[in-house]
C-alpha cells in the first residue's frame, strides 16, 4: 500500500482554462449580433443550455462547441459560409489555446517531488484534448501519473483510491471546484484543498458540505506547506476549525 497521495486538477487549478471559455462565448456573442440575434437572449441561451447538456454529452470543449453550434442553427438558421467559418475559427482556438500555468505551479511541484507522496494530475473531460493540454504543459516530469476520468465524482474518487491502494484519510485533494474537487473529497474521507479563482465555472459552483474541513488557499504555492503540515500529522493546519 502506498502511503500518500495527491491528487491535484488540472483546469483552473494548474493551468487557465476558464478565461479561454469566457473568451470564446465573447467570440461567439458577437457573432451571433451580427446574424441579427438579440446578445443577452444568446447569452441566458447559451448558459442554459451548457448546463443543459452536461446530462447528455458531459465535459469537454467539442460539446461545448457543439451546444453553440446548435444555438446558432435555432436562433439564425440558414447561416452564411462566413458564420460557419467564423465557427472553426472560434473552436480552433478553444481547443488549441495555450496552456498558461499559474504562478508558483513549477517550483511547488518541483519541491514536492522531494516528499514522500505520489502526486497525480486528476482531470475529467475528453481525454485526447485533456491529454494534449498536459503534454503541452510541460508538467509530465513532475508528477508520477496523469488521471483522466468523464467526470469527478465520489465514484471516480473512490475507483482512483482503490487502484491506488490509499486510504482516503492518506489523500489531499487539491482543486478549484466545489462539486468536482472538494465535496468529492469531502465526502470520502479525504483531504480537501480548494484553491481559490476568480473565475469558476457556473456548472461547478455548490457549498461546501461541511465547510469547516476545507483547507482554503489563494496561491498554488501555498501547497508545500499544507503538504509538510500533513506528512507531521499536525491537523490544526489541515482543519479550519
Amino acid at each position: 500500500m502506498n502511503d500518500y497521495l495527491l491528487l491535484i486538477d488540472a483546469d483552473d487549478t494548474l493551468w487557465e482554462s476558464a478565461l479561454f471559455f469566457e473568451r470564446t462565448e465573447h467570440d461567439f456573442l458577437c457573432l451571433m449580433t451580427a446574424l441579427g440575434a438579440a446578445e443577452e437572449e444568446v447569452r441566458r441561451t447559451v448558459h442554459r443550455k451548457d448546463i443543459e447538456r452536461l446530462a447528455i454529452t458531459g465535459y469537454g470543449a467539442r460539446p461545448y462547441m457543439d451546444t453553440l453550434r446548435m444555438i446558432m442553427l435555432d436562433l439564425a438558421p440558414g447561416p452564411p459560409s462566413w458564420a460557419l467559418t467564423a465557427m472553426d475559427d472560434i473552436q480552433k482556438n478553444l481547443l488549441d489555446h495555450p496552456v498558461i500555468l499559474f504562478p508558483g505551479v513549477i517550483s511547488t511541484l518541483e519541491g514536492i517531488k522531494n516528499l514522500p507522496v505520489k502526486t497525480a494530475v486528476y482531470t475529467m473531460g475528453e481525454k485526447d484534448h485533456q491529454t494534449d493540454k498536459f503534454e503541452r504543459s510541460g508538467l509530465n516530469t513532475y508528477v508520477d501519473e496523469f488521471i483522466i476520468v468523464p467526470i469527478k465524482n465520489v465514484n471516480a474518487l473512490t475507483d482512483v483510491l482503490v487502484d491506488a491502494d490509499v486510504e482516503p484519510s492518506n489523500c489531499i485533494i487539491v482543486g478549484n471546484s466545489p462539486r468536482s474537487d472538494i465535496n468529492p473529497a469531502l465526502s470520502v474521507g479525504a483531504i480537501a484543498v480548494h484553491v481559490v479563482r476568480d473565475r469558476t465555472w457556473a456548472a461547478e459552483r455548490e457549498d461546501f458540505i461541511d465547510p469547516g474541513s476545507v483547507v482554503t488557499i489563494e496561491s498554488f504555492n501555498e501547497l508545500t506547506g499544507i503538504l509538510d503540515n500533513f506528512l507531521k500529522n499536525d491537523n490544526s493546519y489541515i482543519k479550519n476549525d
